[in-house]
């Protein structure tokens, strides 16, 4: 379950980091797209992120994963009316009926989740902090730390993962810089928990500060129902071919 729930935190819209490097006048839309393989180098799904600013701020993400085929798997729709760091959000996968999210209020924060379409839905309340971060808003507060994170400095911050019923703390350090490349280790900052849950690694550029690539648990689970580690690549550009009759 931590595993899905580290799915939910980390869905890659990061994408947020974009923001600023839009001219303030045209900083309405955005779309970056994302090709995920497994280990053994196998396509396992596509993404494409439309990304809606308003006065250079983020207000909304419309995430969309495929299959292989390019055949819809799975959607996830954010919103930022709380601030960047708090992404309210709904994540449906398709394939296996899985759905959960996070509803941002000015004092609270209800999170939920409902294994399938016979299940229980699961709800609980979290009291609202400030330390707290919450969905896609996670990549925001990575972009706001990024030079302090070049500099050597570790981050600590909560996670709010409705898979889990819960929120954890966990940790963001930077691994290495190599030319005008950082890569960044997350992790839970429990040392009994890290020993059952991987972490995750991104790369960035940091003269762009566009997200380049990360490595961890995927964000929508396989056929099988099974969240297995990936490798995604992100295009600022253009569309994957794949995509090219599925996606505006």
């Amino acid at each position: 379950m931590i595993l899905k729930s580290l799915r939910s935190a980390f869905v890659v819209a990061a994408l947020l980091l974009t923001c600023t490097n839009l001219p303030s006048a045209f900083a309405e839309m955005q779309r970056v797209y994302g090709k995920a393989f497994n280990l053994n180098g196998k396509l396992e799904y596509l993404e494409a992120h439309a990304l809606t600013y308003e006065n250079d701020r983020i207000v909304a993400i419309e995430t969309t994963f495929f299959d292989a085929d390019s055949r819809k798997i799975a959607s996830q729709v954010s919103e930022f009316t709380h601030g960047p760091q708090f992404g309210s959000y709904d994540f449906m996968d398709e394939r296996h009926q899985y759905n959960d999210g996070v509803r941002v209020m000015s004092d609270r924060i209800l999170i939920y989740s409902k294994e399938n379409p016979e299940a229980d839905t699961k709800r609980k309340y979290l009291a609202k902090k400030p330390d707290q971060i919450v969905g896609q808003g996670f990549y925001q507060f990575v972009a706001a730390n990024l030079d302090a994170l070049a500099r050597g400095r570790v981050i600590t911050a909560k996670l709010v993962l409705p898979a889990q019923m819960n929120q954890y703390e966990v940790r963001i350090r930077k691994r290495h810089i190599q030319g005008n490349r950082m890569q960044l280790v997350v992790e839970l900052d429990n040392w009994f928990l890290r020993l059952f849950t991987p972490d995750v690694q991104v790369e960035y550029d940091l003269d762009s500060r566009r997200l380049l690539w990360y490595r961890g648990i995927s964000m929508v689970s396989n056929k099988d129902n099974k969240n297995v580690e990936v490798v995604t690549t992100y295009d600022y550009l253009q569309k994957p071919s794949l995509l090219s009759s599925r996606v505006d």
